[in-house]
């Protein structure tokens, strides 16, 4: 999952008495991006004033971003590809996270990190913090790592060697027009989803392995104890 940057609007005090009372693990865990999915929304019945509320940090944050991806245009650097580890995108973040947690109620909070873990699957348990909630060892959750990165690495190198067959007769193509271009990348699009589906048993059988290696890694009552973090399993209306 792609994570929101930004910075933020300055913290009220009633806000900042809330990110004070946020349960430490579930700030951890909760995924922020869930709470755009107005069916996510429904399911924490968040309110219309907090609705409104996080729309303004959203475009405020926004602003903000253009604001630096300008500076960094300046400094001759590409603004499109400001990686994941800049510094001040991973503050901004952070500040944006606790802005916009600190208006749910320690119910929507503790909800949001139940559908963000099952939004991630068994691999919420490579975090370290989430290990540790559940008894993970050290060696245990070094393990888990390893097998999910092996099963990553095999699925992404499908993935890549699909997309250099599907795209390798177009590229010497130069559309001429803006509407050519449209129509060649909706071409490519189609055929790189159909050539995908094809190769969807292959993905497919390589996540049940993994899944099979790490559940050989950690014990039923581990398993157990992360499943419980979930909570109800979430059925989109």
């Amino acid at each position: 999952m792609k994570k929101l940057v930004g910075v933020l609007l300055a913290c009220s005090i009633s806000a900042i008495a809330l990110c004070q009372k946020m349960d430490p693990f579930d700030f951890h865990v909760a995924d922020i991006r869930l709470i755009t999915d107005k069916r996510i929304q429904s399911e924490i019945r968040l309110a219309p004033a907090q609705i409104t509320m996080m729309n303004a940090l959203a475009d405020e944050n926004r602003r903000k971003l253009r604001a630096y991806q300008e500076q960094v245009a300046k400094a001759g650097r590409d603004p499109n590809r400001i990686p994941d580890t800049d510094p001040i995108l991973q503050k901004t973040y952070l500040e944006l996270k606790q802005q916009v947690l600190s208006h749910l109620s320690p119910a929507q909070l503790k909800r949001i990190r139940e559908l963000t873990l099952q939004s991630v699957g068994l691999s919420g348990m490579l975090d370290a913090v989430v290990a540790k909630r559940v008894g993970l060892s050290e060696a245990q959750l070094k393990k888990a790592i390893q097998i999910y990165t092996k099963g990553s690495n095999a699925s992404h190198q499908i993935e890549l060697k699909v997309r250099e067959e599907v795209i390798a007769p177009y590229k010497t193509i130069r559309p001429k027009t803006q509407q050519e271009a449209q129509a060649l990348n909706d071409k490519i699009g189609a055929l790189l989803r159909a050539a995908m589906a094809k190769r969807q048993p292959e993905i497919k059988k390589i996540a049940l392995q993994t899944r099979k290696e790490f559940e050989s890694v950690v014990s039923p009552s581990q398993l157990a104890a992360y499943k419980a973090l979930g909570g109800k399993t979430f059925k989109p209306k």
